[in-house]
């Protein structure tokens, strides 16, 4: 029976090293997918990645509420990725499809597409359909982790949908659908 989050973070808190590796798997992909939403890069998403890692362990003792963990994760994520930009100072290309992992199984059409329509959509857009549709997150959970309201995240993310929607009609060719 696997052990729940809260219990491992509690584990951790008290020093259990192999529970806090054990967080970290479980929340790799997840931290993975965010910081790919943010970054457009490999190297510069698995220095994110590893310096959230770095600072939720020092930092570990300081979460109050081990239910919020993957919040609390999350948003320490968000932080080191905005750093990451501001330190590099540079411009990322939002229509960048970043290159698919070597796989025995390709990708269908439709994902590909789906991908590159997500890629063409604005960092923010982007970032809260990640969030919520990849990564499973509540809206006042997005909304604790962008500093924002919770309804104009609801928003945000209503917006964010019509968008996606619009772009990937017109790459399939039905602009009249995606008006």
């Amino acid at each position: 029976m696997p052990i729940s989050t809260e219990k491992l973070v509690r584990r951790a808190q008290s020093g259990d090293k192999e529970a806090f590796v054990a967080l970290m798997e479980s929340h790799k992909l997840s931290l993975t997918r965010a910081a790919m939403a943010i970054l457009h890069d490999r190297e510069d998403v698995a220095d994110a990645v590893a310096e959230t890692v770095v600072e939720a362990f020092s930092q570990l003792c300081r979460l109050r509420q081990p239910k919020y963990f993957k919040t609390w994760l999350t948003r320490a994520l968000i932080c080191n990725c905005y750093d990451i930009l501001r330190q590099k100072r540079r411009y990322v290309p939002l229509d960048q499809l970043p290159e698919p992992e070597s796989s025995s199984t390709q990708p269908s059409d439709q994902v590909l597409d789906i991908q590159e329509s997500l890629c063409a959509l604005a960092e923010n857009d982007r970032l809260v359909l990640t969030l919520h549709y990849m990564d499973g997150f509540k809206l006042r959970e997005i909304a604790k982790m962008l500093g924002a309201n919770e309804n104009t995240v609801k928003t945000r993310l209503m917006r964010s949908r019509q968008r996606l929607q619009k772009i990937y009609l017109e790459r399939e060719g039905n602009p009249c659908e995606a008006k």
